[in-house]
């Protein structure tokens, strides 16, 4: 979503359950509250609320990792309408780990073509709930394993009368469901779920989208992400993020599951989806840094490119993104952030608000 003007009313919202004086040392769950409002002429004007929850589900287990929910809705005086919850719980000593995120969106998108040729951008509106599922269980000191579900029903109500999907030319432009299961691993040694400064964490998994499991395509999606944080006292911190995602050649992923590049946490000046395909590499690298109080700044810097298949990934179609960004902590304790970041590309920019780092 390309945000013309946004206003945010900083009122934050600090709530600890079932506190007793004998319960000191217990962990406190926390609730921060962030209204919203933002206009820009294909929703006119819009309104909503974010909130996001940390809590453990042991309270006196010092060892185990703090867990989140995030919760968001919005509506806009064209009738749209997006809402979400998206979670990440740890339980019984980190030995589980479930996360992932469930909403139902009424909105618009912009289509830009699939490839990297330049071409003429179109809107399309679409319904559709969402679901994200991973559930895995630790089997070695930091690493787990486990499987995920993921589904969409995509229900296009409106497309360009003067675009390509109208034409049927692109797999998905009617719509449809895709539904996958997979299996799904991961090695995490950060020091801290919401603001690292040391450690690593590596994603594996790969997804099989058929229709015996109610999807309307066939398909397999990989995917293989590599993060490291690298501390430099006082909260500086040097981010970097590399990852893939491949869909098999034969496969036939409809157009809005793709892999594309851009949106809030990667490629961040680029409008998400301006560049997709079948197969996407790319890498960011961010430093973060307090300046005082509660302010910190980052600076990040991006590369990635997309191709239909492996051997058609050349050098001459890698994107570029970079930007700056403003910190405020809403949560010493916790150290979660209020993030505000502006990127820009050759091809786009655009500004982006939420709760915690972009990776």
């Amino acid at each position: 979503m390309r945000i013309l003007f946004v206003l945010v009313l900083l009122v934050f919202s600090y709530i600890s359950y079932g506190q007793k004086q004998q319960d000191s040392l217990a962990f406190k769950t926390k609730f921060l509250g962030l209204p919203v409002a933002f206009y820009q002429p294909e929703t006119k004007l819009g309104f909503g609320a974010a909130g996001f929850f940390s809590f453990k589900t042991n309270r006196f287990d010092s060892t185990l990792r703090i867990s989140q929910l995030n919760l968001g809705g919005a509506y806009t005086l064209e009738n749209q309408i997006l809402t979400y919850a998206s979670f990440d719980i740890w339980t019984n000593k980190n030995k589980y780990n479930l996360f992932g995120e469930v909403g139902y969106y009424r909105y618009f998108y912009y289509f830009y073509g699939v490839g990297n040729k330049q071409r003429n951008r179109e809107a399309y509106n679409v319904n559709y709930p969402r679901i994200r599922i991973t559930a895995e269980r630790n089997v070695r000191p930091y690493l787990y394993f486990g499987i995920k579900y993921i589904y969409d029903a995509f229900d296009l109500v409106k497309r360009d009368s003067a675009g390509v999907l109208i034409q049927n030319q692109i797999k998905g432009s009617n719509g449809g469901t895709i539904s996958g299961l997979g299996l799904s691993s991961k090695f995490d040694n950060r020091n801290s779920n919401f603001y690292p400064t040391k450690g690593w964490k590596v994603n594996g998994n790969i997804t099989f989208f058929d229709r015996f499991l109610g999807s309307d395509f066939t398909y397999t999606a990989t995917e293989l992400d590599i993060t490291n944080y690298k501390g430099f006292g006082k909260d500086r911190v040097l981010a970097t993020y590399v990852y893939s995602r491949f869909i098999n050649s034969s496969g036939e992923a409809p157009f809005f599951h793709l892999s594309r590049m851009g949106g809030n946490r990667r490629m961040r000046g680029l409008y998400d989806g301006y560049y997709m395909d079948k197969q996407l590499i790319g890498w960011q690298t961010e430093y973060r840094t307090p300046v005082w109080w509660r302010f910190g700044l980052v600076g990040f810097v991006g590369n990635a490119v997309v191709a239909s298949s492996i051997s058609n990934i050349h050098i001459k179609n890698v994107r570029t993104t970079a930007g700056a960004g403003l910190r405020f902590l809403l949560d010493k304790e916790r150290k979660i952030n209020l993030r505000i970041d502006y990127g820009l590309s050759k091809d786009t920019s655009g500004f982006y608000l939420t709760i915690g780092e972009a990776f």
